[in-house]
Parts: C-alpha cells; sequence; structure tokens
C-alpha cells in the first residue's frame, strides 16, 4: 500500500497538464531557490486519509519533518540571541541579533515550535516580548495539533491542511531536488493582499517590527496606505501623529527625528538586516530588494507609554505569501 501511495504521489507531481508554475523552495540549509517548475501537485496523508493538493491552490508548504543538526543549531543560538535582548536598555546590536535570529527561526518554522514552548516561562509578563510573540509567526493556532511533525500546507482558498508528505523529486529551473531536503515552498501569487494592525506599542521599531509574512521580488510593486492615530506619550498631544509622524519635535524634545526618521511614523524594511525606509501614510515602489518585509512605528527606548494603532492596507504583486501577518 505504501509503495502504491508513493507511486501516486510521484506520477502526479511529474504530470505535464499545469501550466509551470514559479516557486521559492528554502531547504534545510536555509539557502533559498527559486524559478519555475512543472510539478503539479503532491500528495498528503490526514488522518489516514490520501489527498491531493495542486500546486496553482497553494500559497505555501511547510515541512515539519524534525530538525537537521544544522537547523538544531540554528534553532539553539537563535533562540538564545532572542532570550538575551533587553528592550529597557539601548542595545543596537543585541537589538539587530535578536531580529536576525527571530527571521532565521521563521523561516525554519515548525521545528522550532518545540524548543520554543520549552523555553517559554510562566511569568506575569508576555507581551511585548518576541519569544512569546513568535509562536505565532511559526503556526496559526488553529493549525495547532497534537502531532507537531504533520506539516502545514496553506492554501489559497484560507484552509489549513496538516499531514504527512511523502518525499516526491522536482525540478526547479532544471535543477533537481527533494521534498525531504526542503523547509519551505512558496508559490508567487500575482498580487499578494494584506490588511494588518501596526501597533504603537507592541509594533514600535524597540520591540519587534510586524512580520508581514510576504516576501518581495525584484519584479514586485508595493502599495501601501496607513489610516489612524497614535500617541506616544498617552495624553499629551504633542507627541500624537498619523502614519507620517511627528512634523515638529514633541515637548521636551529637540528633534522630531529618532534614527533619522519622525517620531511615530511608519517604517519599514525588507529583511531584518535590510536598511530602514520611511513607509508613512501612503508608500508605492518598485525594485525593492528581494526578501521578507516588515512594518513598525518609529520610536526611541521610552516606548512604555504608546498607545494606538494604525490600520495598514498593503498589496504586492509578484510576491510570495508564506504566513499570517504577526
Amino acid at each position: 500500500m505504501l509503495h502504491r501511495l508513493l507511486c501516486i504521489s510521484v506520477v502526479f507531481a511529474v504530470s505535464s497538464f499545469a501550466l509551470p508554475e514559479t516557486v521559492q523552495i528554502l531547504n534545510k540549509d536555509g539557502k533559498a531557490i527559486e524559478g519555475l517548475t512543472a510539478l503539479a501537485g503532491f500528495t498528503v496523508n490526514v488522518n489516514g486519509s490520501t489527498r491531493k493538493i495542486v500546486l496553482s491552490d497553494v500559497l505555501s508548504v511547510h515541512n515539519g519533518e524534525p530538525a537537521s543538526p544544522s537547523e538544531t543549531a540554528r534553532i539553539q543560538s537563535g533562540l538564545a540571541a532572542i532570550q538575551a535582548y533587553k528592550a529597557e536598555a539601548v542595545q543596537s546590536e543585541a537589538r539587530r541579533n535578536r531580529d536576525a535570529a527571530t527571521e532565521d527561526l521563521a523561516s525554519i518554522g515548525l521545528p522550532v515550535v518545540t524548543p520554543l514552548l520549552q523555553a517559554l516561562k510562566d511569568t506575569d509578563q508576555h507581551e511585548p516580548r518576541a519569544l512569546y510573540r513568535l509562536f505565532e509567526r511559526l503556526l496559526p493556532s488553529e493549525a495547532d495539533q497534537l502531532d507537531r511533525e504533520a506539516s502545514l500546507i496553506r492554501l489559497a482558498s484560507g484552509e489549513l491542511v496538516r499531514g504527512k508528505i511523502e518525499s516526491f523529486p522536482f525540478e526547479i529551473g532544471g535543477q533537481k531536488l527533494e521534498w525531504s531536503n526542503t523547509r519551505r515552498l512558496a508559490v508567487r501569487r500575482r498580487t499578494v493582499v494584506r490588511n494588518v494592525e501596526l501597533h504603537s506599542l507592541r509594533h514600535s521599531t524597540q520591540i519587534e517590527y510586524l512580520d508581514a509574512a510576504l516576501i518581495v521580488t525584484a519584479d514586485s510593486k508595493l502599495n501601501v496606505n496607513a489610516k489612524g492615530f497614535v500617541r506616544l506619550s498617552f495624553d499629551i498631544d504633542g507627541w500624537a501623529s498619523d502614519a507620517n509622524g511627528l512634523k515638529v519635535p514633541g515637548p521636551n524634545y529637540k528633534t522630531n527625528l529618532v534614527d533619522g526618521f519622525p517620531f511615530g511614523a511608519i517604517v519599514g524594511r525588507v529583511n531584518a538586516a535590510g536598511a530602514v525606509i520611511l513607509i508613512g501614510a501612503d508608500f508605492s515602489r518598485k525594485g525593492l530588494t528581494p526578501g521578507r518585509l516588515y512594518f513598525a512605528v518609529n520610536d526611541n527606548p521610552h516606548w512604555q507609554n504608546n498607545i494606538g494603532a494604525f490600520r495598514v492596507s498593503l498589496q504586492a504583486t509578484d510576491a510570495y505569501d508564506v504566513g499570517g501577518a504577526q
């Protein structure tokens, strides 16, 4: 029976009836490969029943198999980097290390869930804490289950499927690959739309950027529109702003800028180590550096008195949808 199932998945995978799709895969060594594939789909075992998944219906597929030795080392060092960061102090290098570690752990995905849950402590304060928030980036609660090694398939319909994917061969741009060596596969979408809340406390530049879970490409065009009002000092109106940020210095302050951008403005970056850019209330651009997209409210280390949020609508063409924005 197992042999028969494997044959089904291979025949289905190499079907010639589907149009080629552009995909990006991330292998277990963290290397990304992008290109056209003739892969039509694959078979997944869900609670003892097999189901065929058509590749054109897929947003992303996340391999739930246990971490490889290199991934295990990355998980251990990444969790340590996040735990080492103290948001109460100015620690630029530690913050960069934390953000890079969070991005890497999110890319590994499901194998991080168990060591992350074991690292969390039962305290009175969970948010804002990057370690606590990481769980939602790894696994939507509606897709959680007792079998932590089941893979996750995210479909364009919104359905989330957990199950066992038997390894199958496929090619990207003529390069031969195996699913067993792949950690994530995403199918390029013509347009990806997001409507998110960007909170001035949770998504302050000092705490963590909102992960749009969206990977832009060299062909992408990004459009962003933001509405709302945030307060960076509770009842002091001089520290309140729209998404473009303060136009003049706040009370008892000499500048309206922090890290080169207005206080309270929406800023963004592509990849955790990418250069920060001003987004503001309206933004449109092509030719972005390819990578994972992030947004935050610009602030200094005195973030504890922030309140309010922006409603952000974003649209990216020729991009990859790899999760829910968190």
